[in-house]
């Protein structure tokens, strides 16, 4: 006889309410792991160090020739022989030596002369020590000896300093800017 085929049994459905136990999880002790963390590479980070200073630089130059100061560069110029009757005479032998551990030392001297008939006060001067070429590559600022020069007196200037640079050949001595004290 036939008789209709018999349907397969269904699986039988895990029982509700069951717990995982504690000690199964989702991933595996054993599983692969890199055996330490990847380095950085310090030249990349040098590198953008670098770069991040440089770029600090040039902003910090550029902002301080477009909104800076507009005489801080002429702060290390003569003043004008108008300014003051007062001369300057170098005397003939400028000192210069290289000292035993290898720095250069500089003295420049000379006399200060009031030649008018009147007090006259002394201001600042200006030292510029030039190469052979003409280009400045050393000025300082020297106080003045005295406040003030009687008419007809003089009084002698020397000043020395440490650490100018080997080119330098040619001596000037003047006046600092008055107005710009």
């Amino acid at each position: 006889m036939d008789s209709p085929a018999a349907a397969p049994a269904a699986p039988a459905a895990p029982p509700t309410g069951s717990v995982t136990p504690p000690f199964v999880s989702e991933t595996s002790s054993f599983a692969h792991e890199p055996p330490f963390k990847p380095r950085r590479n310090p030249a990349k980070l040098w590198t953008i160090a670098a770069i991040a200073f440089a770029s600090l630089i040039i902003i910090g130059g550029g902002a301080l020739y477009a909104l800076g100061p507009k005489n801080w560069f002429e702060n290390y110029q003569m003043a004008s022989v108008d300014d003051t009757p007062l001369l300057i005479e170098l005397s003939e032998k400028q000192d210069r030596r290289t000292l035993q551990d290898g720095t250069e030392y500089f003295a420049a001297s000379g006399t200060i002369i009031n030649p008018s008939d009147t007090e006259q006060s002394v201001p600042s001067m200006l030292v510029i020590l030039r190469d052979a070429s003409g280009r400045i590559v050393y000025s300082w600022k020297m106080k003045a000896p005295a406040k003030t020069l009687a008419p007809g007196a003089r009084v002698n200037f020397n000043e020395a300093k440490l650490d100018v640079p080997r080119a330098a050949s040619q001596l000037e001595v003047g006046w600092a800017d008055i107005t710009r004290e």
